[in-house]
């Protein structure tokens, strides 16, 4: 039944996201949101940018009509309106990093303002840690601090970790796609414990709307999506998974290639004295080019991984499960980031 209750949303959702971007194909060009390829050292002529509008105007119009407004869902779309709108300006005028930070941090207390908040989280190795001992009030909400935290810098991660991301043209949109599935699929399966209706509704149209995109983003792209959208997307599924209560150590086992090279990358710019803002093309998906993959066949491999560890997850049912499946991933993003780099210098 609950299953059902997503098929219309869902199909709504896909629809109005493919007609969007179908129109967008041929108003972008008239009022110029065109990408800037030679900006990049890319020789091809510019396409359509700023398609993550589309995403995010698909999914604003499902929620109003499909899910009740809450005032947690409220907050939700209140940060997702703030974040495309600066992400929009970013793709637009390149704006501070520090400034897309501090955006993102008050996306996060936003929503923590609408009282989304996770009172604990489970250790592996003992009790678990809880995270609303030190309350107060803020606008007539229960305010957790620890809680706050921990959500404002997760979805901070999320959305950097997803723009990231974007690096060849429909993998981020293909892996906010299996993201969603996931989250869709363990909040349905969780519904007979706890009443899930709005996860399972936003889940299936954020998912049927990425995959609407996905057809146009899947290289070679017909329209990228831009900052907008990947920033949209990251918000989104982090949110998904403290919405559903508090499944972030799955969402990590569907994005533990992109975190870990996210971090990693951090790491290394940091140790080059470099800026850990400033882009470079190092990432994991930069490299499987460089040691002779095609475009698609990278997407293909980075699909895999977000798939295979995603449905680990959905069997998965405890803690120290995750755990496990958390080290094994890292161990696994070792071995490969290590066979990747050798084969990329015996290339030079």
């Amino acid at each position: 039944m609950m299953f059902q209750s997503a098929v219309y949303p869902a199909i709504f959702s896909f629809l109005i996201t493919l007609i969007g971007v179908i129109a967008a194909l041929k108003f972008f060009p008239k009022i110029g949101l065109m990408d800037r390829p030679h900006d990049y050292g890319i020789n091809r002529g510019p396409i359509p940018y700023s398609g993550g509008l589309i995403l995010f105007l698909s999914f604003l119009l499902s929620t109003l009509i499909f899910v009740d407004l809450s005032r947690q869902v409220v907050a939700v779309l209140f940060a997702a309106i703030l974040i495309t709108f600066v992400s929009f300006w970013d793709d637009r005028f390149r704006i501070s990093p520090f400034l897309r930070l501090g955006v993102q941090g008050l996306a996060g207390v936003i929503v923590v303002l609408g009282g989304i908040g996770i009172r604990s989280i489970t250790n592996p190795f003992g009790d678990p840690i809880i995270l609303d001992a030190v309350r107060f009030q803020v606008l007539g909400t229960e305010i957790w601090l620890f809680s706050a935290l921990v959500i404002i810098a997760w979805l901070g991660l999320m959305m950097n970790v997803m723009n990231w991301l974007d690096g060849i043209s429909g993998l981020t949109s293909g892996v906010g796609v299996i993201g969603s599935i996931v989250m869709f699929t363990l909040s349905v399966q969780g519904f007979h414990i706890l009443d899930q209706t709005t996860v399972v509704i936003m889940s299936a149209t954020l998912g049927a709307s990425a995959l609407a995109f996905w057809f146009f983003d899947f290289y070679p792209p017909k329209i990228l999506m831009g900052d907008i959208g990947s920033m949209f997307l990251g918000l989104m599924l982090g949110i998904l998974a403290v919405f559903s209560g508090g499944k972030l150590a799955t969402v990590l086992l569907i994005m533990g290639f992109p975190v870990l090279d996210a971090f990693w990358t951090i790491f290394r710019r940091i140790f080059s004295r470099q800026s850990p803002f400033k882009g470079d093309l190092k990432h994991f998906h930069h490299r499987l080019l460089r040691v002779g993959l095609s475009e698609r066949r990278a997407l293909l491999v980075n699909y895999f991984l977000c798939a295979a560890f995603g449905g680990i997850a959905l069997f998965l049912g405890s803690a120290r499960e995750k755990a496990i499946a958390l080290v094994i991933l890292f161990a696994a993003m070792i071995i490969a980031a290590f066979l990747v780099v050798k084969m990329e210098r015996n290339g030079d």
